[in-house]
């Protein structure tokens, strides 16, 4: 359920790389909002700024310009404590890659933000337990990466952004890695965990069948958000994700070429 008051704003965000003549603005002028309990997606063609735009929201780089506020608070602004706050327990963070430690077991991985926060055994247990019965991980806790699928890795790491409770979870291509089957497991239990437990949601892909389990979908090119796609009511996500690829289509022919 997507609750009212904005959870997170970016305003006029800008990054530029180089210097003088030659400067190359990753994001030029980017602003948005997030609602508590949104599945928001962007989608864009490489190099579009997607992903320069999730790691300055996750503090990974700093913005030349703008502003990013969570709960009306500006993340720049922050002195080092807020800021290690912020990056250990208010977002969680999803990569493409799954960011596993190789020489830890999936239990282990997914506790590793709890160990460093110092959270009491027992709580940490129960969210281990819940988290892991959600996403039907409970039979290889005890393994190591190595040991997994692809999609039990990204499983595992999904049950770690959440173990912290965050107000967003930032996720990045997080089936890009995966094959179908494994991605279209992964993508429910995402939405699941939307609409279950009104997670707050921002992911970045190339991918219209993920995106289509998002409420709404940005798109971004050069660096600018030049178009918006809803969800509407009740509308089933076989028709939205023929929407999405309706959209693609009239932006220049499929997604090999447009995003």
């Amino acid at each position: 359920m997507v609750g009212q008051g904005k959870l997170l704003e970016v305003q006029d965000l800008q990054k530029n790389y180089g210097k003088q003549d030659n400067v190359t603005k990753a994001l030029n002028g980017v602003s948005f909002d997030i609602l508590p309990g949104e599945f928001l997606g962007i989608m864009g063609p490489s190099g579009s700024g997607k992903t320069t735009l999730l790691n300055c929201i996750a503090t990974i780089i700093k913005p030349t310009s703008g502003r990013v506020l969570l709960n009306g608070k500006n993340i720049s602004a922050f002195d080092s404590k807020d800021l290690a706050e912020y990056r250990g327990s208010r977002i969680g963070y999803l990569f493409q890659d799954f960011a596993l430690l190789d020489n830890l077991t999936g239990e282990e991985n997914i506790l590793l933000p709890l160990s460093i926060h110092g959270m009491d055994f027992a709580k940490a247990r129960a969210k281990l337990d819940d988290l892991s019965s959600f996403f039907e991980i409970t039979d290889i806790l005890n393994k190591f990466p190595s040991q997994m699928s692809g999609g039990q890795k990204q499983r595992v790491a999904a049950a770690r952004s959440l173990i912290t409770d965050p107000d967003i979870v930032l996720a990045d291509e997080p089936t890009g890695a995966l094959d179908t089957r494994s991605a279209r497991i992964l993508m429910n239990k995402l939405e699941g965990i939307n609409h279950e437990s009104g997670r707050t949601i921002l992911m970045v892909s190339h991918d219209p069948n993920a995106t289509s389990f998002c409420s709404r979908i940005l798109f971004i090119q050069d660096g600018v958000i030049f178009h918006e796609l809803r969800r509407k009511h009740d509308e089933s996500r076989a028709n939205y994700y023929d929407r999405i690829l309706q959209l693609m289509a009239q932006l220049g022919g499929g997604s090999a070429n447009v995003l």
